[in-house]
């Protein structure tokens, strides 16, 4: 269930992604699916609306309120 997606989960898919400039929606999930990312995680950046990311305080901006995990 994407309920138990964290910001850490999501982090740690995509974490170093950003090294090579700015990534779009479809990169994010390509990158995420990649990366061996579940398919909760790839629901949650599903969410996310077509533009351009170059960090991950962006994407967390475009999300709902996900937690930050432990």
């Amino acid at each position: 269930m994407a309920d138990d997606v964290t910001r850490t989960e999501i982090a740690d898919h995509l974490a170093t992604v950003f090294a090579n400039g700015a990534m779009s929606r479809s990169d994010l999930l390509i990158a995420a699916a990649g990366a061996g990312a579940r398919t909760e995680v790839r629901q949650v950046l599903e969410r996310l609306p077509d533009r351009r990311y170059t960090d991950l305080r962006q994407v967390w901006e475009d999300l709902p309120p996900i937690p930050s995990g432990v």
